[in-house]
């Protein structure tokens, strides 16, 4: 698994390395070196600290998801396998985090299908808490009344969907009717069924609060990032176009948004009369501070799970 995981994992830096290129040209190179060279690198600490902190803050909601199940596994481990999945953020739909399962089945022979469930779990807080800023952002810029509607229309539906079970199973049932969706109904549908446990009632608002604390520290970063290319915006307007862009990049199911959130990005910041070169450095800094700091991180804390727990898997496996 961790083989074919990795192969992912390379085929999407690879993509993303084309993407900059294809960027790079795009905003003319020149002026984007020049662009670049005069970002202020002292705020570039505080911003990877954000980016640790929304890590943090999901960890605390990884913790909380497991205790929801029933889940016990020593703290330092639950942080171990978390963290390194952080290294398959850029595979396809962010499923490379199935690994957290992996693990705990490895090392604690938890069934993956107990936990697998968390990762869906995840993955539509997520969702909902950076709709949530998206809407809180578009109507501090004072974006069009419909635009904002539809925004709350969303995170509502959203949230009623996930809630009232016989709705959602008719929706489903409605869609296995279009053929290009019906060999996806079935899985969605199991995924819904085990996931009910942490989509209701308090652990949903828990986890949703979660969410919003660790995304919103990142739109926090996008800010930091800004000024420090000497663009000036509004708290809430940075983190509209940082929501939106990575709510966009996450529908598109591609590894890590890459070329989707990018491009919504840089798009975005040139609606607000932002110069192309300044965009797309602004756009390349963000990401790097986000997404590959992640992978970095993720990718060192799994080459430490390997070994540090190699006498196990390799005891599990064998087993198998």
């Amino acid at each position: 698994m961790l083989k074919r995981l990795r192969a992912k994992l390379f085929i999407s830096i690879a993509v993303a390395a084309l993407i900059g290129v294809a960027f790079s040209l795009y905003a003319n190179t020149e002026q984007l070196k020049e662009s670049i060279a005069t970002f202020d690198y002292e705020v570039l600490p505080a911003v990877l600290i954000l980016t640790l902190l929304n890590y943090l803050i999901r960890f605390v909601r990884w913790e909380y998801y497991l205790r929801s199940l029933g889940i016990h596994i020593p703290r330092g481990e639950s942080f171990g396998i978390f963290m390194s999945s952080l290294s398959m953020s850029v595979t396809p739909g962010k499923m490379g985090e199935v690994i957290k399962s992996y693990f705990l089945k490895s090392l604690s022979s938890i069934p993956i299908s107990k936990s697998a469930p968390i990762v869906v779990a995840e993955r539509v807080t997520d969702l909902l808490a950076l709709l949530a800023i998206s809407v809180a952002g578009a109507y501090s810029i004072g974006y069009e009344k419909k635009l904002i509607f539809v925004f709350i229309l969303i995170f509502v539906a959203g949230i009623a969907l996930i809630a009232h079970r016989p709705t959602s199973r008719r929706i489903m049932v409605l869609l296995s009717r279009v053929r290009f969706l019906s060999k996806w109904t079935k899985l969605f549908e199991n995924a819904y069924e085990s996931s009910r446990t942490m989509l209701t009632g308090r652990v949903l608002t828990v986890s949703i609060l979660l969410g919003l604390l660790a995304w919103f520290s990142e739109c926090v970063g996008f800010l930091l990032v800004l000024a420090g290319l000497g663009i000036h915006l509004k708290l809430l307007s940075a983190s509209f176009i940082y929501s939106f862009s990575t709510v966009v990049g996450a529908l598109s199911f591609l590894p890590g948004g890459l070329g989707v959130t990018d491009t919504s990005l840089a798009g975005l910041l040139l609606l607000a009369k932002i110069p192309k070169a300044a965009s797309v450095a602004a756009t390349f800094i963000i990401r790097a501070s986000t997404l590959w700091f992640g992978v970095i991180i993720g990718a060192g804390v799994l080459s430490y799970m390997q070994k540090r727990y190699a006498a196990a898997l390799k005891e599990k496996i064998e087993s198998n």
